[in-house]
C-alpha cells in the first residue's frame, strides 16, 4: 500500500473511532470532547472489548504507548512506563515515572494496582491471563508496523481513555510534520537508499511494514529495498546486497565503518561515494512518535542543507 493511501485509511480509522463519542466524564475534557457520548467500550488487538473510563492508575509496558499517553492525558494519571523509555527519553514529562524493565514483571505491575494496563502483543497470553485474574484491564495495542498500526493505535489509546478529540490531534501533527519535512522534494529528485544493520554476520533491513521504511519516505527517500519487494525485517544475502546496490545507506553508529569494509562491498554504490549514513539507534528504532525526529535526522544525514 502506498503511503498516502496508508495514512488516509489510518486518519478515516481515527475519525471513525472519534465520531461516536464516550461516557466516561473526564472533567479536563475539551467542550469537543464533551459532545461525544455513547460509546462504552474499544476492541483491542485480540478484539477484547476494555471499557471506556476514566481510567486515573495507568501502567504502560509499550513504548508506543509511553509516547503517546503522555500527549493526550494528565501525567500524574501515568504511574509507569517502560523503562526503555526512561533510558532514552530525558525530559521532563517522564522523570517521575516508575519504570516496568519487562511487560512478563507481572508482580511488580499488579503490585501498582493499575485500573489499566496497555502493552504490545510480544507478552505470552498466560501472563496476559495473569494480569486480568489480578481484576486489571489488559489492552493489547498488537504488533508494531511503522504508521500502519501507529495511527490506529493513537486513536485506540485515546478512546479507551475516553479523549478521542486529543488522539486526533495529535495524530494530525504526526502526519503534517511528516508530510512537511521532503515536500519541497520533487519525486525526481528523490535519493534512492535502503536501512541496512549488521546483527553478527547477517545483514538485516527495515522495509515495507516497518517504522524504518515510513522514516526513510518521510525524509525524502526511494526506500530501494520496497521498490524490490522486500517487506518487514528481510536478511539480506551479500549478493541480494549487491544486486540492490543502493546510492545511500542508512545504517547504525559504528557499521558504517565496518560496511564498506567487508569483501566485496567496496563496490557498493554508496561506498564508492561516501553515502553510508548512520543514525543514533535510539532514534531509528523509535516505531512511535520518535519517527518524527528519525526522519529528520536522516533527512540532515541525507540532504544536509538542502543541496
Amino acid at each position: 500500500m502506498k503511503r498516502v493511501n496508508l495514512i488516509n485509511a489510518a486518519l478515516l480509522l481515527i475519525a471513525i473511532l472519534t465520531s461516536a463519542g464516550m461516557t466516561a466524564a473526564i472533567s479536563q475534557r475539551t467542550p469537543q470532547e464533551q459532545q461525544h457520548a455513547g460509546e462504552r467500550a474499544v476492541n483491542d488487538a485480540t478484539g477484547e472489548e476494555i471499557p471506556v473510563r476514566a481510567y486515573g492508575r495507568i501502567v504502560s509496558t509499550s513504548t508506543i504507548a509511553d509516547q503517546v499517553l503522555i500527549e493526550i492525558i494528565e501525567p500524574e494519571r501515568l504511574l509507569a512506563v517502560s523503562a526503555h523509555t526512561l533510558r532514552s527519553q530525558q525530559s521532563q514529562p517522564f522523570e517521575d515515572k516508575i519504570g516496568v524493565e519487562h511487560a512478563r514483571d507481572i508482580e511488580t505491575i499488579i503490585e501498582l494496582r493499575p485500573d489499566i494496563v496497555f502493552i504490545n502483543n510480544f507478552l505470552d497470553r498466560r501472563q496476559v491471563e495473569r494480569l486480568k485474574e489480578a481484576g486489571l484491564n489488559v489492552f493489547d495495542l498488537g504488533p508494531m508496523r511503522g504508521l500502519e498500526t501507529l495511527l490506529p493505535n493513537i486513536a485506540q489509546l485515546a478512546a479507551v481513555l475516553g479523549v478521542p478529540e486529543r488522539g486526533r490531534a495529535l495524530a494530525d501533527r504526526l502526519v503534517q510534520k511528516l508530510d512537511a519535512l521532503a515536500a519541497n522534494i520533487s519525486e525526481d529528485e528523490r535519493r534512492r537508499g535502503l536501512y541496512v544493520g549488521i546483527h553478527g554476520d547477517r545483514l538485516y533491513g527495515g522495509t515495507a511494514g516497518t517504522s524504518f521504511h515510513d522514516v526513510l519516505v518521510a525524509a525524502g527517500l526511494i526506500d530501494v529495498a520496497a521498490e524490490a519487494g522486500f517487506e518487514g525485517w528481510p536478511a539480506f544475502t551479500n549478493e541480494q546486497l549487491l544486486s540492490l546496490d543502493p546510492p545511500w545507506i542508512i545504517t547504525n553508529p559504528g557499521t558504517e565503518r565496518s560496511l564498506c569494509r567487508h569483501p566485496g562491498f567496496q563496490s557498493l554504490a554508496a561506498c564508492r561515494a561516501g553515502h553510508v549514513r548512520s543514525i543514533e539507534t535510539h532514534l531509528l528504532t523509535d516505531p512511535g512518535l520518535g519517527m518524527v525526529q528519525a526522519a529528520e535526522a536522516v533527512h540532515a544525514a541525507v540532504y544536509g542543507d538542502g543541496s
